[in-house]
C-alpha cells in the first residue's frame, strides 16, 4: 500500500482501525501507515520553513528536531519558538516535497478507473465518480495547511465548552500553505495507554460522545479520528491533531442522522424506513414495510446482543445487500460521516471491547432531538392540524364571518319580537 501511493495509504489507515474485519495481526501492521511513513530529511524541512514563513519569523525558532511522525502528505517536527518573550513548545507540520503533483497524478488515475468501472451496472450504483470527486475536494484542503489551521480554529470554537475534548492552539504568524505551527500536545497517543492509569472505558465513551456532538450538534466534525490523530492527557481529556480532513453536515442531514440513530436505539424500524423515504434515500416506489423489515434484520442483532459479540463486518455486508435490494444510491455528502463513524467505533472498541455505540449514543441523541426538534415538532403538528381544518372547511374565514353576522341578526330579531312583560301580563 505504501508503495502504491498516498491514496492507498489512506485506505490502509482506515483498515487499521478495523481488527474485527481484517484481524489483529494485519491491523497492527497497517497502523504503521498512520505516522510511520519514511520521512524526508531535516535540512530539507528547514529549507521549506525558512522559505515559507520568511527570515524574520524563522529567527524566532529556537530549535527544531528530527521528524517525530511522517504520514502520506506531510510530516511533523517538534520545535521551540520564542513568542512574546516566552519559549513555547510547538509542533510544526510540513508538506512533503512535490506532493501536490504526485496526488494530482494519482487522482487522474483514479478518475480513469472509476469511469471504466461505471460501464458495469453494479459499480454505477455506487456513484464511484462522485466519491472520487468528493475525495479530490477533501484532499485539496489537505494540501493547503492554511485551511487546516482554520479548521482547528473553528473546531476549537465549537467545542470550547465541551468536557474531555481539547484542540491545540494555532500560531497564525507561522502558518502558510506548506507550514502549520500549533501547540505541542502533552499527552499519550491513544494506542499507547496500556500501562497508564488512564480510564480506557471512559476514553472510549468520550470519543463516541465527541463524535456525536461534532457531527449532529455542530454539523462540523473531525473526519480522520484514527489512533495516530488522538492523544489523551493525564486528566483523560481527548486531544485531536491533524485537521486536514473535516466533514460538514447541513441541518437536514443532521436531523435525519439523529432520527435514524434514535430509531435504531428505540427499535422503531418503521420510523427509520419513513425517514429514509422522506429524505429520498430510497425510491418512492419502494415499500416502507419491506424496507422496515430489512432494517430489523440489521438492528436486532446490534441492539439485543452484547457489543463484543457483534461482527461489524457482517453488519456492513447486510447494509450493502439492502442498499442494492432497495436501489439506494450512496450519498457522497454522507461518505465522510459514514467512514468516520466506523473508524470511531473501531478505535473506541480497541479501548473498550465491550463498548456499546448505541447505549452511549442514546442520551446525546435524546438531548439534541429534545432541544432542536421539540418546538419544531409542536409547531409542525399545529400547522398540520390547521392545514387539515382548512382542507375540510375551505371557506372557513368567510364561513365564520357569515356565522357571526347571522348571530348578530338573530339577536336583533329576537330583541324586536321579544314580548314585553306588560303584553304578557295583559295577555294573561
Amino acid at each position: 500500500l505504501q508503495g502504491m501511493g498516498t491514496t492507498f495509504i489512506k485506505l490502509g489507515q482506515f483498515l487499521a482501525t478495523r481488527p474485527d474485519i481484517i484481524g489483529e495481526e494485519m491491523a497492527k501492521d497497517l497502523e504503521k501507515l498512520q505516522d510511520k511513513v519514511p520521512a524526508f530529511e531535516l535540512y530539507e524541512a528547514k529549507k521549506v520553513i525558512k522559505k515559507e514563513i520568511g527570515e524574520k519569523q524563522y529567527q524566532n525558532i529556537i530549535e527544531i528536531g528530527e521528524p517525530i511522525a511522517a504520514a502520506s502528505i506531510a510530516q511533523v517536527h517538534f520545535a521551540k519558538i520564542s513568542n512574546e518573550d516566552q519559549d513555547i513548545d510547538v509542533a510544526v507540520k510540513i508538506l512533503r516535497p512535490n506532493i501536490k503533483e504526485i496526488i494530482e497524478d494519482e487522482m487522474k488515475r483514479l478518475e480513469w478507473l472509476t469511469k471504466f468501472l461505471e460501464n458495469f451496472q453494479e459499480f454505477r450504483r455506487l456513484q464511484a465518480g462522485s466519491i472520487v470527486k468528493k475525495a479530490r475536494e477533501v484532499i485539496k484542503f489537505e494540501l493547503d495547511l492554511r485551511y487546516e489551521a482554520a479548521a482547528a480554529s473553528e473546531l476549537s470554537e465549537n467545542t470550547k465548552y465541551d468536557d474531555n475534548f481539547k484542540v491545540p492552539n494555532v500560531f497564525w504568524d507561522k502558518i502558510t500553505q506548506k507550514v502549520l505551527t500549533i501547540e505541542k500536545v502533552n499527552g499519550l497517543p491513544i494506542d499507547k495507554i496500556d500501562n497508564s492509569k488512564i480510564d480506557k472505558k471512559l476514553a472510549a465513551k468520550n470519543l463516541i460522545i465527541t463524535f456525536l456532538r461534532q457531527s449532529i450538534r455542530d454539523g462540523y466534525f473531525h473526519a480522520d479520528l484514527h489512533q495516530g490523530n488522538l492523544f489523551i492527557d493525564d486528566a483523560s481529556n481527548l486531544i485531536a491533531v491533524d485537521f486536514g480532513i473535516m466533514g460538514r453536515l447541513d441541518r437536514q442531514n443532521r436531523r435525519y442522522l439523529a432520527e435514524i440513530i434514535y430509531g435504531f436505539i428505540k427499535q422503531d424500524y418503521h420510523d427509520i424506513a419513513k425517514i429514509h423515504k422522506e429524505a429520498g434515500l430510497i425510491n418512492k416506489s419502494e415499500s416502507i414495510e419491506d424496507f422496515s423489515q430489512a432494517l430489523r434484520s440489521i438492528g436486532e442483532p446490534i441492539i439485543n446482543q452484547k457489543a463484543k459479540n457483534i461482527s461489524m463486518g457482517n453488519v456492513l455486508v447486510q447494509l450493502f445487500e439492502i442498499t442494492k435490494q432497495f436501489n439506494m444510491s450512496l450519498q457522497p455528502q454522507l461518505l465522510l460521516l459514514q467512514k468516520t463513524m466506523i473508524i470511531v467505533e473501531g478505535v473506541a472498541r480497541n479501548l473498550d471491547p465491550n463498548i456499546n455505540f448505541w447505549e452511549v449514543s442514546k442520551p446525546e441523541i435524546e438531548e439534541w432531538l429534545r432541544d432542536e426538534l421539540g418546538i419544531k415538532n409542536r409547531l409542525k403538528e399545529t400547522q398540520e392540524a390547521l392545514k387539515s381544518l382548512a382542507r375540510r372547511v375551505p371557506d372557513l374565514p368567510d364561513f365564520l364571518s357569515r356565522a357571526e353576522n347571522a348571530i348578530d341578526t338573530i339577536s336583533e330579531i329576537t330583541k324586536e319580537k321579544e314580548p314585553s312583560s306588560n303584553y304578557i301580563f295583559k295577555g294573561g
